[in-house]
């Protein structure tokens, strides 16, 4: 895994955020599992979840976050039951603490004058807002994860 000089601002060595309606390679997914962030709804959600998978895969990749095997498997049998492209899901063995993936995942800068480090991942250090949502162990390393 490259890095870069930390004691310099990303936008002093050329990297920027990317706009969210740009042209991206994938969108990562953490599958949903804790109970407690759906009381009484998680089976609910899961159908959902797999029809909003379904849809992204039909223009680009979909990376999930998976803890394991099993949830793989899990999740595939809701997802098989869409009309999802399924050469465009792709799993990942990174065990999450929630599913708020655009809060604990990765964070992508872009320079593109620099032909060796094209891209970074941005590790914010996740603490799940203050604290205030624990335990977020191992949300906190999904970027480093992803990076590696």
């Amino acid at each position: 895994m490259n890095t870069i000089d930390t004691s310099k601002f990303p936008k002093d060595l050329g990297y920027r955020f990317p706009a969210e309606w740009e042209e991206h390679e994938a969108t990562w997914l953490s599958w949903p599992h804790k109970e407690e962030s759906w009381p009484d709804r998680i089976q609910l959600i899961y159908p959902a979840y797999a029809e909003f998978i379904a849809e992204l895969s039909k223009g680009e990749k979909v990376r999930i976050n998976v803890k394991d095997e099993e949830m793989k498997i899990f999740a595939l049998s809701f997802i098989e039951k869409t009309d999802a492209n399924l050469s465009q899901v792709e799993f990942y063995f990174n065990e999450t603490n929630d599913a708020w993936c655009r809060d604990h995942g990765p964070a992508f800068l872009l320079n593109k004058n620099n032909l060796d480090n094209p891209k970074v991942i941005v590790d914010w250090g996740f603490n799940a807002w203050g604290g205030k949502y624990p335990p977020f162990e191992n949300d906190d390393v999904v970027p480093t994860r992803i990076g590696a």
